[in-house]
């Protein structure tokens, strides 16, 4: 997820700097994602799952997904608007991703999981199917 957010953003040759501090005690420099897991960091994407630990193998769920999207594309200190509520039936207005979540709708990146009820699903794991078209969505990518 880290690589398919930093290259979406600065482009398909963007390579991060090498690691040369180990901010998680989960991620070696000697991982090959350290550098863009730890690019992330530093541009205060993320700061991990907790503990000291980023928990690189664990599944990024659709709501955790809806802020990396938008910090990523905006910076870190985008805050979105308050959510109105009534977009999602299975996210509540307000809880800790709503605002994320329903700003994805009010751009146009997310139409949900579900159409009828409209459900964001979020929960569910992002899948890489998922990914590719949040990223083409949030970063206006073409090919």
């Amino acid at each position: 997820m880290a690589v398919f957010l930093l290259k979406a953003l600065e482009g398909s040759s963007y390579v991060p700097p090498a690691c040369t501090v180990e901010t998680f005690t989960d991620v070696p420099c000697s991982n090959p994602f350290a550098p863009w897991i730890y690019e992330l960091a530093a541009r205060n994407i993320t700061g991990g799952c907790g503990g000291g630990n980023y928990c690189p193998g664990t599944t990024v769920t659709r709501q955790q997904m809806a802020p990396f999207l938008l910090k990523t594309l905006n910076g870190s200190a985008y805050v979105p608007p308050p959510c109105t509520g009534g977009l999602s039936g299975d996210v509540m207005c307000p809880s800790l991703f709503a605002d994320w979540i329903e700003r994805l709708y009010v751009l146009g990146i997310t139409g949900g999981c579900q159409a009828s009820p409209l459900n964001y699903c979020p929960n569910n794991p992002n899948t890489r199917g998922q990914m590719a078209i949040f990223l083409v969505k949030t970063f206006n990518l073409t090919w």
